[in-house]
């Protein structure tokens, strides 16, 4: 049987410590008909000679290999790039410090056909998570799953939670593009584009462990200011596009939430602002948020950070 091309990209950068680990996995996935594509992103360390050197060696593995180095241009503009430069029909994004189970990309395109869905832009699975130094990661919380299979109305549950574990997912190219891709001018570039491709498309989960995610201190979820403040500016976005999609109880229950995920990381840095957070929580009550409401929040944890406000 002749199986399709699939693509795989990894947006590399500053994953020197990583990133032949990262290539390994992939090499070791039992899918046989791959391609590669990865470019390091301006990245001060040895990132790129360190790819540059395994895949020298191991390179063969590969239909096809697209290696390249950038000036820094930042996660979301280096994920669209290797995207673009994939030929596979299904891209299966990575990030240079995280690691495939051998059998992920064979498990997902077998869900792929099986579900023969017309529309899906997105599967995405179970993922565990590791040390920097490769020990599992233990922890006694357990995670929320939405149901496997295919949802087109994903957004339901993304709008509250994001459950997509990156290193896991697969975008339809094609799909993918035709909706801008990543939005550069977003810190938190991943639940803005799940949200978007849900509105249009099918996403779905395969109900299993596929990959590794990598818990170091470089991970910008640590970032607890800005991925707040980077949510609020993504669900402006999300409800000034699809005004309709989100109940208008439901939008108030869920502004409420994050209000108060808002209080409890400004109220040490800046608590002459809660008052006024206070004030947005009784207001939730008489009248839906608007757009203007979630941004006007984001802001807020941008100017804790006393860093530039995001592009409009």
């Amino acid at each position: 049987m002749n199986l399709p091309l699939v693509s795989v990209a990894i947006p590399a950068y500053r994953h020197a410590a990583y990133i032949e680990t990262c290539l390994a996995s992939v090499c070791a996935q039992t899918y046989p008909e791959l391609e590669l594509v990865l470019i390091d992103d301006g990245s001060p360390d040895d990132t790129f000679e360190v790819a540059r050197r395994f895949l020298e060696q191991h390179g063969g593995r590969f239909r096809r290999v697209v290696l390249e180095r950038s000036d820094n241009r930042g996660v979301s503009a280096n994920s669209n790039a290797c995207i673009a430069a994939c030929t596979g029909e299904w891209v299966h994004l990575l990030g240079s410090d995280d690691v495939l189970y051998p059998g992920k990309v064979a498990r997902i395109q077998e869900a792929i056909a099986a579900w023969n869905e017309s529309g899906l832009a997105l599967v995405h699975a179970d993922a565990d998570a590791i040390e920097a130094d490769g020990s599992p990661h233990v922890t006694r919380r357990k995670a929320r799953r939405p149901a496997p299979g295919p949802d087109r109305q994903a957004y339901r549950w993304l709008f509250h939670a994001n459950l997509i574990s990156n290193p896991t997912v697969a975008l339809h190219r094609e799909r993918f593009l035709a909706l801008g891709g990543f939005d550069a001018s977003l810190p938190l570039e991943d639940i803005d584009c799940w949200l978007r491709l849900s509105a249009h498309h099918a996403i779905g989960r395969v109900p299993e462990v596929l990959a590794s995610y990598r818990k170091h201190p470089g991970n910008s979820l640590r970032q607890r200011l800005k991925m707040v403040g980077a949510l609020f500016h993504a669900y402006a976005k999300f409800i000034a596009a699809h005004p309709d999609l989100i109940p208008q109880d439901e939008l108030r229950r869920h502004y409420r939430h994050n209000l108060k995920r808002l209080w409890t990381r400004i109220r040490g840095k800046q608590p002459w602002r809660l008052p006024g957070i206070a004030a947005a929580v009784l207001g939730s009550y008489l009248a839906a948020p608007t757009p203007a409401d979630y941004r006007r929040m984001g802001d807020i944890l941008y100017a804790a950070l006393d860093r530039p406000l995001p592009a409009a």
